[in-house]
């Protein structure tokens, strides 16, 4: 079977990649809305144990682990240059992970060392709260990426299928991923039409927070189809 048959055949549960995503959207935006603020920031929104916050280092830490099972699967011998590619996943789920605990302190609440509180501006011990370039870059890095390979590239392969011929096309995710890409750009966007229109009112509450997580449930989706992918490519090809 060759490649492009594979890529076609891509499968991801539905309630994963459509009803999950959909769902958590639809409950934070309830909730955003009509639970009262102190009770929203207290469990969903707290910066240190809230719900969000939590997600945010539960689901890339499991992004860690796919891609490690992907760098050791035999079959990427076969694609020697995707090994670059997963690493960088597997490294940035694992920063991602760690930094969002601030490496175990919003948990075991050890203090920061004086030194290093001088420089983090949240006196945390971690690195993305000392510098744009570990924080804000890298994020917005990741946007564009999602926005590109969640959106535009899905949409523009799915209107012209003979795109899949080419080699590079095992890395381009199916719309599969379109629903948490798009909720993923949306949750930033109102916000930011809102506060352009100098509205207080917001649909999300702690939009960049409701955006992290979409980011990582995005991630951790591509993983599983990628790795979908591999195993059927040992599978299917002698």
């Amino acid at each position: 079977m060759t490649l492009e048959t594979v890529v076609y055949e891509d499968r991801l549960p539905k309630w994963l990649w459509l009803w999950l995503p959909v769902a958590l959207a639809f409950l934070l935006l309830i909730l955003g809305l009509f639970m009262p603020g102190e009770l929203y920031n207290q469990w969903i929104g707290n910066e240190r144990d809230g719900i969000l916050e939590t997600s945010h280092t539960i689901i890339p830490a499991i992004s860690f682990f796919v891609a490690l099972r992907i760098l050791f699967h035999p079959n990427l011998r076969n694609f020697s240059w995707l090994w670059f590619w997963i690493l960088i996943a597997a490294l940035g789920s694992f920063y991602m992970s760690g930094e969002e605990a601030s490496w175990g302190q919003h948990w075991f609440q050890w203090s920061t060392s004086s030194d290093w509180a001088a420089i983090n501006d949240q006196g945390e011990t971690n690195f993305h709260n000392t510098s744009s370039w570990l924080d804000q870059k890298p994020r917005t890095i990741l946007e564009i990426g999602i926005l590109v390979g969640g959106i535009i590239l899905p949409l523009l392969y799915h209107y012209r299928p003979a795109l899949w011929s080419h080699p590079l096309s095992i890395i381009v995710p199916t719309l599969h991923l379109f629903p948490t890409a798009l909720i993923a750009e949306i949750t930033r966007m109102t916000e930011r039409v809102l506060a352009a229109l100098d509205s207080s009112f917001r649909l999300f509450q702690r939009a960049s927070e409701v955006q992290e997580l979409f980011f990582a449930l995005f991630v951790l989706f591509y993983l599983i189809l990628f790795l979908r992918r591999l195993k059927e490519l040992k599978r299917q090809v002698p």
